[in-house]
């Protein structure tokens, strides 16, 4: 399957245009400043900004200098804004405030419908193209990972492209199974899936997006975003132009291969994006194939924008999951059981736009259709063995005969565990926004309604397998039907329809003092509909209102003080809610029992900051951005999943209530020939609520395996402290090296949490790019990531150390290996 860099992208272009429409969308996509300008609601509610003339994009890897110049106000067309972009001069001046490795810009005044991030009682975070492009990675979550506070990415799957990314201990992951608790938007269309809430990164095109911003919790983001939401940006031909071809190669049989190309003609402007991946992967039977595209047509008029959005994605892994300790230590490649594989065929096609109404009034909306199919091969362990009866037969793990033959002779039995996922979904959102001031004090207001109503077909079964020697799992050619024993065919159709109803005020008590106050409701329909029987059948529905409040004072112009409370609340999803009886256990992205509905979580957050930035000269004019706070977010009623006795099996329950608080911090400086950062979080996890959990492998737990948790007890797989520094320097006007560092604490292991077996340990990882400008056109660049070749892991739990009997495992222990070193190198050229 290896293929030329050259064919490689060709195959992107037809295995992703083949693949089902894809398309999301959902505001009127215009340039907007990096850091100082974001949005409370999934529509970001901004005015239209045409410019007269296309944008003139300079050298790339440069910081540049971006200017936004008002018009006047002789028509509706003069209200706009120009973004134009221009190499420094030898001392340019520096705009405030501005994201390191980022564009500097000029705060836009709220007029033109945005929010002045000064006014937003919260911390919001932004990681623009240009932190992405730094980096290097294929991977949205990477750089994240690297720039942004209280962010950390664990790899449950075993795959750099399906990693699980934790925002202040709330997730969002590929994983099934993953209670999720972040809401992630792209172009203001939930991308969190229709069946389990999952987010799959490997989705979306890394090249394609503009900028993406973290905000805190937030209600107006409707559902899941209980420790806040993720908005990503997409590009159009409006806000990037030109042609670029990116190649690159490396370690473990890497090849890249990107372009993209956008133009503005008169009203009109095109985007395309390719990206096509293919890597061997840095543990045995780990390979990854990614084919994905997006695609974006834009009309723009006096006071009309709309976007047709379309992508499609058609991507293969190999995801080897955690590997026992012991393993591990002989072989940094290994795995446990084998195989396991993903495979994800995706489609979306949206519209949205923007109509000003009047100055002060606009109404931003959009529709969209998305579409997923995924298959998923699961080698694993099983409890199926001889009966000692001499019937012939085997037995399950409770001594129970099957009808499945003792027929192996002996051998190791284990099974293949396959799933068939078809979902689709459809929905849109209307918002109006108005500026309209109130007795002469500033204000805006907006107000939306949301429908997004999502269907998927569940198939699954179990076929009976043996593992050989190599861990590798084959299939005998028995389907497993033993309902009795809780593993059998599944047939399922699920439901979810959503409902929202949101609005938000920020009105300026005085110039100084901005009051944010607003609310949301939700309505979640979740039916589950038995294909097969009439057991999984069941119907839920979870609604609730959700404030949120806020302050923002400006003690002096560069000096800001916040603080605000908000409320949000999760559904369970589907997945959830068929699989919440401990005493029924299923695969966990099988549907095997019926289970009783779970209760929705609810989150209650309050933060409060201080945020400023002052001016500074080391290479010329520049500007120093710092931010400090601190934030609680209670969980009531929080959604874990549990593992059972059952081999691979496991349940989801509520678990009381959890609490997440600490402390953020950091600072960036940026000038024409420096960017340069440092960020430090602190967040503690802990139980609140006296329970019971089921954790059968754990050492220490009770005779029916299960260990009680008390308050104090602190949440698995969510590190304590995360430190990040990071600089790009440019040492010759076309040569520029850069380095970044990440520092993350210990974390407990997925079952123990009851906190008494050995953690996994605190990592370091550093990271090196440079690149070279040849000419205006050619940039050759190299990266290095994990330079010191670490070996680490990211995520542990426990598992049964006597489920295969040729292996003489003691440690319950295991942990999700870490990529060792690795060294790219590859060339871009832009026309």
């Amino acid at each position: 399957m290896r293929r030329s860099l050259g064919a490689l992208l060709f195959s992107c272009a037809l295995s992703t245009l083949a693949s089902p429409l894809i398309v999301s969308s959902l505001h009127a996509q215009q340039t907007l400043p990096e850091i100082d300008i974001v949005s409370p609601s999934p529509l970001p509610a901004r005015r239209i900004v045409r410019p007269s003339r296309p944008v003139v994009e300079t050298e790339a890897a440069r910081p540049r200098e971006v200017v936004r110049v008002n018009r006047g106000a002789r028509s509706r067309a003069a209200r706009g804004r120009i973004r134009v972009a221009r190499r420094p001069a030898a001392a340019p001046a520096i705009a405030a405030p501005a994201a390191p490795a980022a564009t500097p810009v000029v705060s836009e005044p709220a007029s033109a419908g945005g929010i002045d991030r000064s006014k937003i009682p919260a911390n919001v975070q932004v990681v623009t193209s240009q932190d992405i492009e730094r980096t290097g990675s294929p991977n949205l979550i990477d750089a994240l990972d690297r720039r942004l506070s209280s962010v950390s990415v664990t790899d449950v799957a075993g795959n750099p492209f399906q990693a699980t990314l934790s925002y202040r201990g709330f997730d969002a992951s590929s994983v099934p199974g993953t209670p999720q608790g972040l809401a992630v938007y792209q172009n203001g269309i939930r991308i969190n899936e229709a069946f389990g809430d999952v987010v799959n990164w490997d989705l979306i095109p890394t090249i394609a997006i503009d900028r993406t911003v973290v905000f805190t919790n937030n209600p107006v983001f409707g559902l899941n975003a209980l420790g806040g939401a993720i908005s990503i940006e997409m590009k159009n031909g409006f806000t990037w132009q030109g042609t670029e071809f990116d190649l690159r190669g490396g370690s473990r049989g890497r090849a890249m291969a990107t372009a993209q190309s956008g133009q503005q003609v008169g009203n009109f402007a095109t985007y395309v994006a390719l990206e096509g991946i293919n890597d061997q992967g840095y543990r045995q039977f780990s390979p990854s194939y990614v084919r994905r595209m997006y695609g974006d047509l834009g009309y723009r008029a006096e006071d009309v924008e709309l976007h047709l959005n379309v992508g499609s994605a058609s991507n293969f892994f190999g995801a080897t999951a955690p590997v026992p300790i012991q393993l591990l230590q002989q072989d940094y490649s290994a795995v446990y059981t084998t195989p396991q594989t993903t495979r994800n065929v995706f489609g979306q096609i949206a519209l949205n736009g923007t109509y000003n109404i009047t100055p002060t009034l606009a109404l931003q909306g959009n529709v969209y259709f998305r579409s997923l199919k995924q298959n998923h091969i699961d080698g694993n362990t099983t409890d199926f063995a001889p009966c000692n009866d001499g019937s012939g037969l085997l037995c399950d793990n409770a001594g129970n005969p099957t009808s499945l033959p003792d027929a192996f002779g002996g051998a190791q039995l284990g099974s293949l565990d396959r799933t068939f996922t078809r979902s689709g979904r459809a929905g849109g959102t209307v918002q109006a926004t108005s500026t309209e001031k109130i007795a002469d004090h500033g204000n805006q207001f907006i107000f939306g309604l949301s429908y997004d109503r999502g269907w998927t077909q569940f198939n699954a079964f179990s076929e009976l397998g043996i593992i050989n020697p190599n861990l590798t799992v084959s299939g005998t050619g028995l389907i497993i039907n033993e309902p009795a024993s809780d593993v059998s065919p599944v047939s399922l159709r699920a439901v979810n329809t959503y409902y929202g109803v949101y609005a938000l005020d920020t009105f300026d008590i005085t110039p100084a003092l901005t009051l944010t106050a607003g609310a949301r409701y939700n309505l979640a329909k979740i039916d589950l509909h038995d294909q097969i029987g009439t057991a999984l059948t069941s119907f839920a529905s979870y609604g609730r209102i959700n404030p949120v409040t806020g302050l923002t004072f400006k003690i002096l112009p560069n000096l800001l003080i916040y603080g605000g409370y908000s409320e949000a609340n999760r559904a369970p999803t589907p997945l959830e809610n068929g699989c919440a009886d401990r005493s029924q256990p299923c695969l966990i992205d099988n549907f095997l029992v019926a289970d009783p509905a779970l209760k929705q979580v609810v989150s209650r957050t309050v933060e409060a900051g201080l945020r400023g930035n002052f001016d500074v000269s080391f290479f010329g004019p520049g500007k120093i951005n710092w931010n400090v706070g601190g934030f609680r977010t209670y969980n009531f009623n929080d959604i874990l999943n549990v593992p059972s006795a059952i081999a691979g099996r496991g349940f989801f329950e509520n678990a009381g209530d959890t609490r997440r608080q600490g402390i953020e911090a950091g600072i960036s400086y940026t000038d024409a020939k420096l960017s340069a950062y440092a960020n430090y979080s602190l967040v503690d996890a802990t139980f609140r609520s006296n329970i019971q959990l089921a954790s059968p492998f754990n050492p220490f737990a009770d005779a029916n395996g299960n260990i009680n948790v008390v308050p104090g007890d602190r949440l698995p797989s969510i590190p304590r402290h995360r430190f990040k520094i990071g600089a790009d320097y440019f040492a010759t006007d076309k040569f520029k090296v850069g380095a970044d560092a990440v520092l993350v604490g210990s974390s407990y292991l997925r079952g123990d949490e009851i906190n008494v077996l050995p953690r996994i340990p605190a990592y370091q990882v550093v990271n090196l790019h440079a690149s070279y400008q040849i000419d205006k056109h050619v940039q050759v660049y190299a990266l290095a990531e994990n330079l010191l070749n670490r070996h680490y892991s990211t995520f542990g739990t426990l598992f049964d150390t006597q489920a295969i009997g040729f292996l003489p495992l003691t440690d319950p222990r295991t942990v999700s290996p870490a990529a060792p070193l690795s060294v790219y190198a590859g060339f871009k050229a832009k026309f």
